[in-house]
């Protein structure tokens, strides 16, 4: 991480020194967000494997919306994760299957999820153990609690743009996905400028003033709505934000994917200069 100042433990945050020192014990469980080979090379002892990819929502209506939720809290039960449990997800870098695997916690109505700044990259430079074991969970009895306040629809996106509401839209795709179309009245910063070199996340005060410059609203309570394609990059926003202090967070899930095949959602185009 840029310089000395880190983002607050405790939060959606916690780093290699803190995974360290509570391996092994109780109330502890590890997420390894990787898809299946990645995971079976080589992985954090005791970690278990939930890919995080392969578990998408594509639209926002109710119907597909229960099955996303039906799909999504089978896998925890079947890590065994329970309620009071910190629960650290990780994948190679600080990046978006992790923050999506918080993400989805936080959704589903599990408060103790947390991402592994610099993820697995920076537990090998601290001389973090590997393993190819694969511990055998008892399954639990999760059971999803839905926060619909994480979860923006395309009709709440609507119905704010049309009736100028006092929320900011995120967009966390790259230069040219954005040039070629968007969602109107947004901020556009790309996922990628959260990270350091080395995929750790830059400091608080970094991310902060790159958000400023973006033109996102300094107050904490000011609703944001993040989104990319698919709602991975949106889900890495979602947690920089909360870790911020940003208190009223959520990602549009479904995303450009869902918005652009819509006809009845407006799009706007940036303007190229030709000169």
């Amino acid at each position: 991480m840029d310089g000395e100042e880190r983002l607050a433990e405790g939060g959606p945050i916690v780093n290699v020194a803190w995974l360290r020192d509570h391996l092994e014990k109780r109330g502890v469980r590890v997420i390894d967000g990787r898809p299946a080979g990645s995971y079976a090379a080589a992985h954090i002892p005791g970690a278990l494997n939930w890919d995080l990819y392969a578990l998408k929502l594509r639209r926002s209506d109710a119907a597909e919306v229960h099955r996303f939720i039906a799909e999504a809290e089978a896998a925890p039960r079947r890590l065994g994760v329970r309620s009071g449990e910190r629960v650290v997800c990780y994948e190679d870098v600080a990046g978006t299957l992790a923050a999506r695997g918080v993400w989805l916690l936080d959704y589903l109505g599990h408060d103790g999820g947390a991402m592994l700044d610099g993820g697995l990259l920076a537990w090998v430079a601290a001389d973090g153990p590997l393993t190819r074991d694969v511990p055998e969970p008892t399954p639990s009895d999760f059971r999803a609690v839905p926060q619909s306040d994480l979860l923006a629809t395309s009709d709440e996106l609507r119905t704010a743009i049309e009736a100028d509401a006092s929320l900011t839209l995120l967009d966390t795709r790259n230069e040219v996905e954005h040039t070629v179309g968007a969602i109107p009245r947004l901020v556009h910063m790309e996922w990628t400028h959260h990270l350091n070199p080395d995929g750790t996340l830059r400091s608080p005060t970094t991310l902060r003033r790159l958000y400023a410059e973006a033109g996102l609203p300094s107050e904490q309570d000011h609703r944001v709505i993040a989104y990319c394609a698919s709602g991975f990059r949106a889900a890495h926003a979602y947690v920089v934000l909360r870790a911020l202090g940003y208190a009223n967070v959520a990602n549009y899930a479904p995303s450009w994917g869902e918005w652009v095949r819509r006809p009845d959602l407006p799009v706007s185009v940036a303007e190229v200069d030709e000169d």
